[in-house]
């Protein structure tokens, strides 16, 4: 059976620093189409309901295997917490998970959440970046309307881009990064340091690192000029930098595009849009063109109801079993 119940009404209390629980949260993103499923009660072993949730558009299978990979109802979930960025964002709110993720949030946002009734303005959109095979690539999908957008990209030298999903917290068409890009260097080169150092060279004091099971020495670097900027882990974020060529690693973890592709992709997304890094796709990925994502969505509402087992039933009693039907047979 859909079900497309209100939020459960709370009451707010000064005194108290929790109004909504997780499960109501995701109901307010669903009802305002924050996060973009129906959600749908089916019947379990021993005539049990439980709870799950289809999406509202085709997705590709790789997306499906993603979903699949994080429980619903983890306050963590990538998606989830997307969504609730996207909220916030569109109702000029801080950009800020809860104490647990979608739990433990400021009260301001709770009490935003609970009288909330502007819809999200804008379509569900999901970044895929794909290590391998190469090049890499960076690949934009749009709820609605598919894969619609594709272009090469750059990952972190040494594993420093890693696998997993994380939604966009923090955008900027212009910023400035400083950090320490690692640069690796051999077990040669180091043993040669030690050992002129040890013999009374007078050296420029070098520091070595270990760094993803790599001996580095780091370079700091200042750049002033970042343009079209999505920061979704840490100081992880899809940017514009110049390179000569794209499509293999080379950043201090970032994911880096050419100039036009991150203009683009920049206007495509917004706060919340859940960017996954992958050293493959996950299942298939269903690129442009594929017939799979071209099959109609296949959405069977279910409606639980009462039957009466006659063969069970005697006049003083009726024996009655809860059975799932289509919609179109609960209604005759």
């Amino acid at each position: 059976m859909l079900v497309s119940a209100p939020p459960t009404a709370a009451v707010i209390s000064s005194a108290s620093s929790t109004v909504l629980q997780a499960r109501e949260i995701r109901r307010i993103l669903i009802r305002l189409h924050y996060l973009p499923l129906i959600p749908e009660d089916y019947l379990g072993a021993h005539g049990h309901i439980h709870k799950t949730y289809q999406w509202r558009f085709k997705i590709p299978r790789a997306l499906q295997a993603l979903a699949a990979s994080d429980s619903w109802q983890d306050p963590w979930n990538p998606l989830v917490l997307g969504a609730l960025y996207q909220f916030e964002a569109v109702h000029n709110l801080p950009i800020v998970p809860g104490g647990m993720g979608i739990r433990g949030l400021p009260l301001n946002i709770e009490k935003a959440l609970l009288h909330a009734k502007k819809t999200d303005p804008d379509p569900w959109t999901w970044i895929l970046v794909t290590k391998f095979p190469r090049p890499e690539e960076i690949h934009l999908f749009m709820g609605g309307h598919g894969w619609i957008f594709q272009s090469k990209a750059n990952t972190g030298v040494m594993h420093a881009t890693p696998d997993g999903t994380w939604p966009i917290y923090a955008r900027d068409t212009h910023t400035a990064m400083v950090g320490r890009f690692p640069i690796p260097v051999s077990h040669a080169q180091i043993r040669l340091y030690e050992a002129a150092k040890s013999a009374g060279y007078a050296l420029q004091s070098v520091h070595y690192s270990r760094y993803h099971h790599h001996w580095v020495e780091y370079q700091h670097y200042d750049d002033p000029d970042i343009r079209w900027v999505n920061y979704f882990d840490r100081g992880r974020a899809v940017h514009f930098y110049p390179r000569a060529n794209y499509g293999f690693p080379q950043s201090a973890g970032c994911v880096e595009l050419p100039k036009s592709a991150a203009h683009k992709v920049y206007g495509l997304i917004h706060y919340g849009t859940p960017v996954t890094v992958s050293h493959a796709a996950i299942g298939p990925w269903d690129p442009p063109g594929s017939k799979y994502l071209k099959q109609p969505l296949n959405i069977k509402p279910i409606h639980l109801a009462y039957r009466e087992i006659a063969a069970k039933s005697t006049a003083l009693s009726v024996h009655l079993q809860l059975v799932e039907t289509s919609v179109s047979d609960a209604n005759h």
